[in-house]
This record gives C-alpha cells, sequence and structure tokens, in this order.
C-alpha cells in the first residue's frame, strides 16, 4: 500500500514528471511505458487529484540496463567500422560494375567482325542459290 500523506515523501516510488527526468524521456513516453507494461504504476489519490505512482526500482532498472558511456561509445565505434565497410564495399562493388561493362564492350567488338562475316556469307549464299534458280 502507498501512503500519500501530504509532506510525507515517497522513497519507494515516483512520480510520472520524476520518472520522466529520470530516464530522460518525456512525460509520454513514461505513460507509453505504463500501457506497454514496461513500467508497473498505481494511481492513488481521490477522484479529480490522483497521481499514478511508479516503483523507484522499476525506473532505476531501465536506466541501468541502458548501459553505461562505454557501452555507448562501443556502439557508435562499431556504427563508424559499418559505416566504413559498407563504403568500401559499395566501392568495390561500382569498380566491378565499370569492369564488366568494359568486358561487355570488348564482348561486342569481338563479335561485330563475326556477326558481320557470318551475315555477309549468308547473303552470299543466298545471292548463290537465287543466282542458280534464275539460270535454270
Amino acid at each position: 500500500m502507498v501512503s500519500n500523506a501530504p509532506g510525507m515523501e515517497n522513497t519507494m516510488h515516483m512520480t510520472v514528471a520524476e520518472a520522466s527526468e529520470a530516464l530522460g524521456v518525456s512525460e509520454r513516453t513514461v505513460w507509453r511505458y505504463l500501457s506497454s507494461g514496461r513500467l508497473v504504476g498505481e494511481t492513488v489519490g481521490p477522484v479529480g487529484s490522483q497521481r499514478t505512482l511508479i516503483q523507484r526500482v522499476a525506473v532505476q532498472a531501465i536506466v541501468s540496463g541502458r548501459g553505461g558511456g562505454e557501452e555507448i561509445t562501443a556502439l557508435k565505434a562499431e556504427v563508424a567500422r559499418l559505416g566504413d565497410e559498407n563504403a568500401a564495399l559499395r566501392a568495390d562493388g561500382d569498380q566491378m560494375r565499370r569492369s564488366i561493362a568494359g568486358l561487355r564492350a570488348q564482348v561486342v567488338q569481338f563479335h561485330k567482325p563475326v556477326s558481320k562475316r557470318a551475315g555477309d556469307l549468308v547473303l552470299a549464299g543466298l545471292s548463290s542459290l537465287a543466282s542458280r534458280r534464275t539460270a535454270r
């Protein structure tokens, strides 16, 4: 049971405003935490002057679960490393696309003379057939 007598401080619980300050989020976010069950609160007081109190240990658990500065620094370094790796892979991909385009151009260049010669041979053959038919 929560005591909410005037002037009596409750060290086991905190208000939504106190929780938002401790968590570094807005009061609206604390209400979202309450709605989702991430935090549990208890509404106390008479209708019209009710307050929702949240267990201080639950708020502290969220704060400590976020990790310290070292963990954040390590995560930022990992993000930077992955960004660099991504940029290098994109550059490799671009280089591969340029190489493929160059190889395609070479293939087209080598196939044109063969195709032209083959076409010329077909035309010559057709001309030969046509001249034989007209000779009959």
